[in-house]
């Protein structure tokens, strides 16, 4: 892009030609030739048209790129506030705050019922081992009752 200092340079440079050709100013030949001059400005100003050029283009593609990227957020603020609706009204089904709400319960009352059957299992556990016990005591006094009714018959026997 042309700056306002090459602007200026080639003003100057502009006004030194119009006086050189007002002057009359000859070359060391004592030939008037602003052709030089008049050359280097016109490459000055080339190169700075070449320079705007590439960047107007530069700046097009950026425009080009930027509005691509307004559409793609314009889609996906649609996209977003659709998924809104979902979440917050439902879509043919409750909504999804709705059936969260339900899950929540659902986990909540699950995780009661298991604390609530741990306590059982436990229980039950307990009495299991107590009734074992109990079994393995009433077997041995079954036992210990049924040898000392044989020694006692054996003894009643042998007399």
């Amino acid at each position: 892009m042309i700056q306002h200092r090459d602007l200026e340079d080639l003003k100057i440079r502009i006004e030194a030609l119009q006086d050189s050709v007002d002057k009359g100013k000859k070359d060391e030949k004592g030939m008037w030739c602003p052709h030089n001059e008049i050359l280097g400005l016109l490459t000055s100003v080339r190169v700075h048209l070449d320079d705007n050029r590439h960047e107007k283009k530069a700046y097009q593609d950026a425009a080009h790129r930027l509005a691509a990227i307004e559409t793609d957020i314009e889609h996906i603020r649609e996209d977003v506030a659709s998924l809104c609706r979902v979440v917050r009204d439902g879509n043919g089904q409750p909504s999804m705050l709705h059936r969260l709400t339900n899950l929540e319960s659902i986990v909540n009352n699950s995780c009661d019922d298991i604390t609530e059957i741990r306590g059982h299992a436990t229980s039950i556990i307990a009495a299991k081992a107590l009734s074992k016990s109990q079994v393995i005591a009433g077997l041995s006094g079954m036992v210990l009752t049924a040898l000392l009714s044989s020694m006692a018959l054996i003894a009643t026997l042998l007399k």
